[in-house]
């Protein structure tokens, strides 16, 4: 069954449950029929959790391959900026402007570019002024639970699903305490 049959049938079966009146007959079929489906939404929604699980050690398994291949990524720039850096040097104690190769050529390009040795002595004329518009989510909220409205926002209730691990003692110790209360 999937979830959503075993929900379907949940509420059918209590329909089926509040319409019985006084029939012990019905009544003890519905309650089997409730308890098999409760079973069942138990079992399924085990096999759900235990998928989430899997999906999550996938992902932590990315995110740990992620970074090692960034580093290595890093590495390699930098190992390119070192040669460049190096290959720039050489071309300028030869004094040669370009070097040609069978594979490819390279060469020395002059460029400028403005270093500020001090912020605060730079004219306003030559000064940008930036200014960014943020909306304050947590203040719009706040006076909304106060005083009720705000134009062009509202408060939207959402829910998020909350798992919990059980591993093997914390199992066990259910387990034991459910069979106790039996």
């Amino acid at each position: 069954m999937k979830l959503y049959e075993i929900k379907n049938d949940l509420v059918e079966t209590l329909d089926l449950f509040l319409e019985c009146g006084e029939d012990e007959l019905a009544i003890d079929n519905c309650k089997e029929i409730f308890e098999f489906l409760k079973e069942e939404l138990k079992s399924k929604s085990d096999s759900i959790l235990k998928y989430i699980r899997n999906l999550d050690s996938e992902k932590e398994i990315i995110s740990t391959e992620l970074e090692r291949l960034e580093k290595i990524k890093k590495s390699k720039e930098s190992k390119i900026k070192r040669l460049k850096e190096y290959l720039l040097n050489i071309m300028l104690q030869l004094d040669s402007k370009k070097i040609e190769t069978d594979i490819g050529s390279y060469g020395i390009r002059k460029s400028t570019k403005v270093d500020i040795l001090d912020e605060d002595k730079i004219p306003n004329e030559f000064i940008k002024l930036k200014t960014e518009r943020v909306i304050d989510k947590v203040a719009i909220g706040n006076y909304i639970k106060t005083y009720g409205e705000v134009s062009g926002a509202r408060i939207i209730e959402n829910y998020s699903l909350q798992i919990r691990w059980l591993y093997g003692y914390e199992r066990k110790i259910r387990k034991f305490k459910k069979d106790f209360k039996k």
